[in-house]
């Protein structure tokens, strides 16, 4: 009976093979010092205890979780990954067996192994033909097209395609066994060699030593180029800290330092002003990046013409470190990082959000802006809203007394006057609620929906102070810490655990990062809270056939993840349309990340991008849940001359409570 098994180094010479292994040694020698050349840059960074994380490999790293969410990423690199780890199996038990006489290639398992490299070399190749289509025929502006690109292709395809010459030439030649038909495509390609068996042989073996030479060279080629993200991006998946997109912390508590009497500046730094500022994780980081451009394609910044791309910050930190490793200059600010390009950020998280291998842009942005503050670079518009902060604690730089003036037109409870008061939630008005007109209307019609449903609440007044978002988010530290510092003592004081706001950005602050000041808040957007009045039918509203379309604040639906429980309220009210870029996946209105008090100078305006957008849907009203986005897109609607309305959800509620 004729055994099922695959004859292993049958037209294989001694010469051939010790040729082979000479060129593997030498290739593993420069496969391994290329990647002590990555760890020499990652020991750079700051010492940092880091944990496993096996679940952000998995899903991210095997599964492709992010890479799958786009056509080209399912049907070209989930292909070409899955290929390339298959066939480095195969070839794997293919040597142990040759080198270790352990045979255990035969019978049922030599099937399957047949069928599933054949499969995984058919895959691999539809996979680079996919990416060679993409980058001549659909190449998008923020993929590069470079010949390195072209080259990995040209080596993944030409091993592809001598592995399958070299199997159809075996089968060719012993007489194409029946068994061999696992190896289907092998098999077929076996009938195009209508030759005699000693030319068969011949070519067989020319064809196996050029691959095998085309491997060692692809293997030593490897951590030199694009392709050591196999590894540096699986590492950094590996040590991904999971944490909310818009959480900051600084690992400087600036508070405690300077009540010491005596501290360094050292002591007090917070920045990325040096490249060996950066943590030995984040230099690993920006060494995973994979070049696939994701973050471009969602940041706003860059969508509009800004000087800023995500990208190229990334690759700019990991350039600049590897030529530390040559020529010492340690400075970052004013070398590598664009000025404008860090002032251009909207800090929206679309990049982190987007990226497949788990890089966190925006925490060398923040950590760029640090230093540079740290240095006093920063836009002189900010000027007013840094005194602002500092003097009056709200960045619109307007008096501290009108929250308190406010709170009393209102007949608001104010804690101070009223000690005894019981209260369910503290109404945090926030800066915009006082100080910007369009948040007043909101603030009102969510006093009144609170009153009707007989919510206990109650307000700080002027002991109220801004969180400090826009100073942490422009690279202010003390002025954030200190507000925050200050703000925590008032909630201690009044033992506050539950806040109700209607600004996305004061939600995140205090949800994400005032536990960094020893106090842990249950935080309420009014959405939430709007949506469980509802539901619980402690109000009723009215349905009309107005279209309502939803504008999702990046600081409430990407960075936290509340997205349905607005539109919950809305379809209860209206007809609610979507456009292409909600959810997790919206585009900033522009105010973030202190761009709410500077001025944009370069390209199109972001929220006429994002306002066109919302109009294209021809709704009657555009609702709005954060003052910026309030601000910002009404700003749009008016620039686009358009009749349509701009309102708070609480607004609209409001307007539709039944009796």
């Amino acid at each position: 009976m004729e055994e099922i098994a695959r004859p292993l180094g049958w037209n294989v010479g001694k010469v051939d093979f010790f040729i082979m292994y000479a060129l593997f040694l030498i290739s593993l020698f420069f496969f391994l010092y290329g990647f002590y050349r990555h760890f020499k840059m990652w020991s750079l960074g700051k010492k940092l205890k880091l944990k496993v994380n096996s679940i952000s490999y998995l899903v991210n790293a095997i599964f492709q979780r992010k890479v799958i969410d786009r056509p080209f990423g399912l049907f070209s690199h989930v292909p070409i990954f899955w290929s390339m780890i298959i066939l480095t199996i195969t070839t794997t038990l293919v040597a142990i067996q040759m080198d270790f006489g352990i045979k255990f290639i035969y019978g049922n398992f030599y099937l399957f192994l047949s069928f599933i490299s054949d499969l995984a070399g058919v895959m691999l190749i539809l996979g680079i033909a996919i990416a060679i289509l993409k980058r001549v025929f659909f190449l998008p502006i923020y993929l590069r097209n470079i010949l390195e690109d072209k080259v990995i292709l040209f080596l993944l395809l030409l091993l592809a395609i001598q592995g399958f010459l070299i199997e159809a030439l075996r089968i060719s030649y012993f007489g194409r066994p029946d068994y061999e038909k696992f190896s289907f495509f092998g098999y077929l390609l076996s009938y195009i060699f209508y030759l005699d068996k000693e030319s068969i042989s011949f070519w067989h073996r020319i064809l196996w030593n050029t691959h095998a030479w085309t491997t060692m060279l692809f293997i030593a080629y490897i951590p030199y180029s694009k392709l050591s993200h196999i590894f540096t991006s699986a590492l950094n998946l590996i040590f991904y800290k999971e944490r909310p997109t818009g959480k900051h912390d600084s690992s400087v508590n600036l508070i405690e330092i300077m009540n010491k009497e005596n501290f360094s500046e050292e002591e007090i730094k917070t920045g990325y002003k040096y490249i060996t500022d950066l943590p030995w994780n984040k230099l690993l980081m920006v060494d995973a990046c994979t070049i696939c451009g994701r973050c471009s394609s969602v940041c706003p910044a860059y969508i509009t013409q800004k000087p800023l791309d995500p990208k190229k910050i990334v690759l700019d930190t990991k350039e600049h470190a590897y030529e530390y490793l040559e020529n010492r200059e340690n400075r970052i600010l004013g070398v590598v990082v664009n000025e404008d390009a860090l002032w251009s950020c909207t800090t929206c998280g679309a990049c982190v959000h987007a990226c497949p291998v788990g890089i966190n842009q925006l925490d060398l942005i923040i950590n760029y802006r640090r230093a540079l503050v740290d240095e006093s670079i920063y836009p002189s518009e900010l000027n007013s809203s840094y005194r602002g902060m500092e003097n009056q604690f709200n960045p619109w730089n307007a008096p501290k007394n009108e929250r308190l003036k406010f709170a009393k037109e209102l007949n608001l409870v104010i804690l101070k006057e009223n000690k005894d008061y019981s209260f369910d939630y503290l109404l945090w008005m926030g800066c915009a609620g006082v100080y910007d007109s369009k948040s007043q209307k909101t603030i009102k019609s969510l006093v009144s929906i609170l009153s009707r449903a007989g919510i206990r609440f109650a307000v700080l007044g002027d002991e109220e102070r801004c969180t400090g978002d826009s100073a942490r988010r422009t690279g202010n530290e003390l002025i954030f810490q200190t507000l925050a510092f200050e703000n925590v003592n008032t909630f201690k004081k009044y033992n506050i655990k539950n806040i109700i706001t209607i600004c996305p950005h004061c939600y995140n602050t205090f949800k994400n990062e005032y536990s960094f000041f020893g106090i842990e808040l249950n935080i309420y957007h009014h959405s939430e809270v709007i949506f469980s009045l509802i539901r619980d039918g402690r109000i009723k509203v009215k349905k009309s056939i107005e279209k309502i379309v939803y504008h999702d604040p990046c600081y409430l639906s990407r960075h936290n993840g509340i997205y349905q429980k607005p539109r919950e309220v809305l379809d209860a009210i209206g007809n609610l349309l979507e456009v292409e870029r909600s959810k997790l996946n919206t585009l900033c209105c522009g105010a973030g990340g202190g761009r709410m008090w500077m001025e944009e100078k370069f390209g199109k305006k972001i929220n006429i991008e994002r306002t066109e957008e919302l109009l294209s849907k021809n709704p009657n009203t555009i609702a709005i849940s954060c003052p910026f986005c309030n601000i910002m897109i009404s700003d749009g609607v008016n620039r686009k001359n358009e009749n349509v309305h701009v309102k708070d959800i609480a607004v609209l509620v409001e307007e539709n409570l039944l009796p």
